[in-house]
């Protein structure tokens, strides 16, 4: 299954990119996806629960990453 642009989606885990930190059940939407002959990564903007109106973005995310809300 894939997921749609734009579906609102939760993180499974903690996940870190660099100084980046999304927790694990962040919640967020997917703004892109990449296919490619083994698998599909997505661009997702989590919003964290400490303060709603930031914006965090994460590339090359997938399936085990992040799930449907």
């Amino acid at each position: 299954m894939s997921l749609q642009t734009l579906a609102q989606v939760h993180a499974t885990h903690d996940i870190q990119r660099g100084h980046n930190v999304v927790r694990h059940g962040w919640h967020g939407r997917v703004v892109d996806s990449f296919s490619n002959w083994s698998s599909t990564t997505y661009s997702v903007e989590f919003t964290p629960e400490d303060d709603p109106a930031a914006v965090l973005p994460m590339s090359g995310l997938t399936e085990l990453d992040v799930q449907p809300d």
